[in-house]
């Protein structure tokens, strides 16, 4: 960001609701900003000593304000000290944390999010087509890239990827797969279990909004929504911020459109971290607040007699230099197939548990982002048949990184 204001310039004020957590990181104290009211874009973690530049962010601050407070720092170039800074204070307007016309921007789009009924879709026109036509022919496209013959149909539950329809072949034949598997199912109720990406306020995050596809909109089952509340005791949360650009369940409903028209409604579920849990070396279902929401949403959906589907929308490992690991993803390419089959057959034996410790002996090295919606399928209900139906690897050679994905159905 280059300098071209005059010292008359004032900055942003801070905004007077943002939070301030100190922290210990690698023995250097830091602050994260955030905001509790969920505006910003998302935190930010800053150096300790920068709070006090922070405080006089009042919306009196000038650039000459800065030189005064800079004049004894032993630098021929003050501006090569100011520069950094006005780095920071743009990226505090972007995140939205200043009184801008920025924040006053993204705290309108956010208030209409809120406030409307509809989830708005967010990966039409690029994941998939936004054009209904186009989108029907891309469907019945992946439906049509792998043959059903060997696939047994009216599962109960199926789990399927999330990752991007993009990626070429080997996701479109998983993807179809699991489709082929309750095609004829026809189900009054779909419950999606998707993994949460972006937030993790509780086990569960569920939503009273419909979501809007080019298909239509899908409807959410006002009626096992509602009961759900009346039974609630505080354990059942409600996060609209955390389904708004989460993609996990909306890659779904494409599919289930295609398929089944307007002939079902949803209960769509994010799944947040089950981190704890690895780290603790227990469960999940050891855990009082996990078996409450599982008993809970079984008994809603069992009371209510409507024919359900449920759905794991997931991926499994992700690895390479795109995802933090310090080394390419290529040469570990088969010894990843390898232990996601171990993974896999513990869930084809309905070994939820051995599925769980598997990954957690490890502490999730592979960054499983499944394992949570997996597990609490799992936990939704007694089956007596499975079938492994796809596995394949996105290998992103361009950032020496990979994802795994896999398609199994379930029967009870």
């Amino acid at each position: 960001m280059s300098i071209n204001v005059n010292e008359d310039f004032i900055f942003p004020k801070l905004r007077d609701d943002i939070a301030f957590e100190l922290i210990e990181n690698e023995n250097e104290q830091q602050v994260v900003l955030y905001d509790p009211r969920g505006y910003a874009r998302q935190p930010i973690q800053i150096p300790f000593s920068i709070v006090p530049l922070l405080q006089m962010l009042d919306g009196t601050f000038r650039i000459s304000d800065i030189e005064n407070v800079l004049k004894d720092e032993k630098s021929d170039n003050i501006a090569e000290i100011i520069e950094p800074i006005f780095n920071l204070i743009y990226y505090l307007d972007h995140l939205g944390f200043l009184e801008t016309e920025n924040y006053y921007n993204l705290k309108r789009e956010l208030d209409d999010y809120l406030n409307s009924p509809i989830r708005k879709p967010v990966c039409a026109g690029s994941t998939y087509s936004d054009n209904p036509d186009h989108l029907k022919s891309q469907i019945k496209a992946i439906l049509s890239s792998r043959k059903p013959d060997d696939i047994k149909p009216d599962a109960d539950s199926i789990i399927v990827p999330h990752i991007d329809f993009r990626v070429g072949l080997g996701a479109l034949k998983t993807y179809a797969a699991a489709y082929h598997a309750i095609k004829e199912k026809h189900p009054e109720l779909v419950v999606i279990f998707g993994t949460s990406h972006y937030a993790s306020s509780d086990y569960f995050m569920f939503t009273e909004k419909d979501f809007e596809t080019p298909f239509g909109v899908v409807k959410t089952d006002r009626e096992i929504i509602n009961q759900l509340k009346a039974i609630s005791n505080g354990d059942i949360h409600f996060d609209e911020l955390a389904h708004k650009n989460e993609h996990s369940i909306e890659l779904q409903l494409v599919f289930l459109q295609f398929l089944f028209g307007d002939k079902f409604k949803i209960l769509p579920i994010l799944v947040g971290s089950f981190h704890n849990f690895v780290q603790a070396d227990t469960l999940p279902k050891e855990d009082e607040h996990f078996q409450e929401l599982i008993r809970k949403v079984k008994d809603v959906i069992k009371e209510s007699g409507k024919k359900t589907v449920y759905i794991a929308s997931v991926d499994f490992a992700h690895i390479g230099r795109k995802f933090g690991d310090d080394f390419d993803a290529a040469p570990e390419l088969a010894i990843l197939q390898n232990e996601d089959r171990i993974l896999i057959n513990h869930l084809v034996n309905f070994e939820a548990d051995e599925f769980f410790k598997t990954v957690a002996k490890n502490n999730d090295r592979r960054k499983i982002c499944g394992l949570s919606p997996i597990y609490s399928v799992m936990q939704m209900n007694k089956f007596r048949e499975s079938r492994f139906l796809e596995y394949n690897q996105w290998d992103e050679t361009e950032t020496k990184s990979a994802v795994s994905f896999a398609s199994i159905a379930f029967y009870e």
